[in-house]
């Protein structure tokens, strides 16, 4: 998980919010409340991963498909951006994720040095490394494999090469 410095965190929301246009216009005040409040964007981290039991904003440009302005806090989702504003106000401390939907965020990087991971994700590239790492092992055991029945052939050693080769065929079996 990469640290953002809130300097970064308050930089990326100005500029968003001279950029975009957002289908909610409540939501410009929200951002703007958060901007102004050090203590609160210490405690927000941007995701594209909804939080429902953790406090979760989910904020939209008028170029994006995705509903203009959502708000999950302990299961409960509501489209009411004071109820947003009010939780910031009276829970400051607490953690905040904000999802942003406008056109061009997935090639914008200033938006995802901003991303953290979520833990589902870090846990899927980590099944993913394991996977590849046993298929390049998988590959490097079977060459290997070949190499000594070549060698075993080369030196007619007959024996070798039938012990190797049935190797070979339950390795390429399992």
């Amino acid at each position: 998980m990469n640290w953002v410095s809130s300097v970064k965190k308050s930089d990326f929301l100005k500029w968003f919010l001279t950029h975009h246009q957002l289908k909610n216009p409540e939501s410009r005040r929200l951002l703007e409340y958060i901007v102004k409040n050090h203590h609160i964007i210490g405690n927000l981290s941007f995701t594209d991963a909804i939080h429902p039991k953790e406090r979760t904003i989910i904020i939209s440009s008028i170029h994006s498909d995705e509903p203009g302005f959502l708000y999950y806090h302990n299961n409960l989702k509501t489209e009411d951006v004071s109820r947003a504003i009010g939780s910031l106000m009276n829970h400051p401390a607490d953690k905040i994720y904000l999802i942003l939907h406008f056109f061009g965020k997935q090639s914008n990087y200033k938006y995802t040095q901003l991303i953290e991971p979520s833990r589902l994700q870090s846990i899927k590239q980590y099944e993913q490394s394991e996977k590849d790492a046993k298929a390049a092992n998988f590959l490097v055991e079977i060459s290997l494999l070949k190499s000594q029945i070549n060698k075993a052939l080369d030196d007619r050693n007959e024996e070798l090469f039938k012990e190797l080769a049935n190797r070979l065929k339950e390795l390429q079996n399992t």
